[in-house]
């Protein structure tokens, strides 16, 4: 992290509108956090713009230790994205990183390698409150610089990073409260109170299910313990691996604090700017504003039905235990099971007794345990308990950081699923998908038994007659060429298209979604896009917030999006 008054005066001002006296003026309005974007492995580098620089052996050691697949300290770095082709400019290929394989490979930084900017914002804001936000959007306005909103940097689609912009990083707000009796503010005295948490926009899942737990709470989140839970997560609707049975992430949204476009903080709940209270809960985020802080349902601490299903990894097994699943995925998901198939299958449940759960599970534990693997069903007591072992390892993974990702997916629908004929198709045009990428993944967190209402949110009403979510995706290497790159892209692409041809009325999730998603608007939103366009055009009629195919895009032309293939 460098301070502005220092880059100031070892470097030239970016060739933008604004004079080093108009960002000294921003950075005494913040209280001084304005800082310079500097690339998380600059340290390796001898070479930094085109520029000598000193490398840094103690902090490039550190960038090197933490690069590939630590979720906590990457996301502690605003230079540092989960998603790494966002650090870069994928369409030339400037880029300051590391070899993901093999972070310690001098053949990444030694010279004559350049450290480049890349698609890092050459300035940010290290946000601590509205105000930040607001003095933001006034210096935007005033200037014509482009506004980006960052947390974790965990971003499949880029809507947190663009060349020459000034982010705002919400990462250091952290806050969390529980209220036993919480009623949303401006709301009568006869509205039912209920318990509920507030957490700042800097929270993250692994101190939101840590604070669940110490106040015998549960609280429905994602599979990632670095995840920022009031961002994008969370404005994209949020799936969970207890979405079955408690309902999407935007299902449970009570209360928004969000300074919009204009540069007012509001309250959006059901009672005040209750359209913009619809908006984000499903609309995406990074576009209807800066959500300062969130309150969502809590719901008392619940025991869980773990399964593990285990099974040596070969494509025939893959075959037979697909096979298997797809027959019983409709009971299953009735039953509240959910969960994440990858290398195998881990499925929770907190609604069945273990003999139940047990019952339930048998088909796949005789055909996995005839297979040559081990299977069980055990119960823990809190939803920490299994999370927990989920980040370690041994039950089940999250899903790595720290490499390029171009990414494909899709939602199944239970009518795929309603005939012989329909299950055997969708076997196959699974298995095709997944022999066209380099991870793929089963999610089974879509609300199907959930019995939320669909029209107090804005996700697509497709989550709740699917089944399941597939995630597919595709890397390459440091050095890849633009070629590569393309074809990484056009290969996740091809994968997904294996379950469009099927699913022609299905859709995808926002936030995990194709960069290159056909009809995106229908894809992302279906019948809901319109009202989210006017909602758009009333809070933010001037696109100070826009990203890649979100509400109100205005295309690829921008000079935000130059560096996306």
């Amino acid at each position: 992290m460098f301070s502005l008054a220092l880059y100031l005066g070892i470097a030239a001002v970016p060739a933008f509108a604004q004079t080093s006296q108009d960002w000294a003026k921003l950075n005494a309005t913040v209280g001084g956090r304005l800082f310079t974007g500097i690339p998380w492995a600059e340290p390796c580098f001898s070479s930094y713009n085109g520029k000598h620089v000193k490398p840094d052996p103690a902090q490039c050691a550190f960038v090197e230790q933490n690069f590939f697949n630590s979720h906590l300290n990457r996301s502690a770095f605003f230079s540092a994205y989960a998603v790494t082709n966002f650090e870069t400019c994928m369409a030339t290929g400037a880029q300051c990183e590391l070899d993901w394989t093999n972070p310690t490979n001098p053949l990444a930084f030694r010279s004559p390698n350049d450290c480049k900017q890349g698609s890092i914002s050459d300035y940010y804001i290290d946000v601590r409150s509205a105000n930040d936000v607001i003095a933001a959007l006034k210096f935007s306005k005033s200037t014509g610089i482009k506004l980006v909103v960052k947390n974790t940097g965990h971003d499949y689609k880029g809507r947190s990073s663009a060349p020459g912009s000034l982010g705002l990083w919400t990462h250091n707000m952290k806050s969390l409260s529980h209220n036993p009796k919480f009623v949303p503010d401006g709301c009568s005295s006869k509205t039912a109170p209920q318990s509920a948490v507030n957490y700042a926009a800097g929270s993250q899942f692994q101190e939101i299910y840590q604070f669940a737990e110490e106040n015998k709470l549960t609280l429905v989140g994602g599979s990632d313990q670095s995840v920022g839970a009031a961002g994008g997560w969370h404005q994209g609707g949020g799936h969970s691996a207890l979405s079955p049975t408690l309902g999407m992430g935007a299902d449970r949204a009570l209360q928004y604090k969000i300074v919009t476009p204009d540069g007012v903080l509001r309250t959006a709940n059901a009672c005040q700017n209750s359209d913009l209270f619809w908006a984000l809960r499903g609309g995406g985020g990074g576009t209807f504003g800066v959500v300062i802080e969130i309150t969502v349902k809590a719901s008392p601490v619940q025991s869980l039905q773990v399964a593990n299903i285990n099974w040596p990894v070969t494509n025939t097994n893959l075959r037979q235990v697909m096979s298997v699943y797809i027959d019983n995925a409709t009971t299953l998901a009735k039953q509240g099971w959910g969960g994440y198939l990858t290398g195998n299958l881990i499925l929770i449940n907190p609604k069945l007794s273990t003999k139940q759960a047990q019952e339930s599970m048998q088909a796949l534990i005789s055909l996995t345990e005839k297979l040559g693997g081990v299977s069980n069903v055990t119960q823990t007591s809190t939803f920490l308990g299994w999370f927990n072992g989920w980040v370690k390892g041994t039950a089940g993974t999250q899903d790595n950081v720290g490499l390029p990702i171009s990414m494909g997916s899709r939602l199944i629908p239970q009518a795929n699923h309603a005939t012989a004929k329909g299950r055997a198709q969708l076997l196959e045009a699974l298995l095709n998908a997944f022999n066209a990428a380099f991870f793929s993944q089963l999610c089974m967190t879509t609300p199907f038994a959930a019995n939320q209402p669909d029209e107090v949110t804005s996700i697509n009403p497709v989550w709740r007659t699917s089944l399941y979510h597939v995630i597919l995706s595709n890397t390459w290497d440091f050095n890849a060429t633009l070629a590569e790159r393309k074809a990484a892209y056009a290969a996740s692409s091809k994968a997904a298209n294996f379950l469009r041809e099927i699913t022609p009325n299905s859709g995808a999730y926002v936030n995990e979604a194709d960069v290159h998603e056909p009809n995106y608007q229908f894809s992302f939103w279906n019948s809901k896009y319109q009202r989210l366009l006017q909602i758009k055009n009333k809070y933010d009629p001037e696109r100070v917030f826009d990203c890649w195919e979100c509400v109100g895009w205005k295309g690829q032309n921008s000079p935000q999006y130059k560096c996306y293939i």
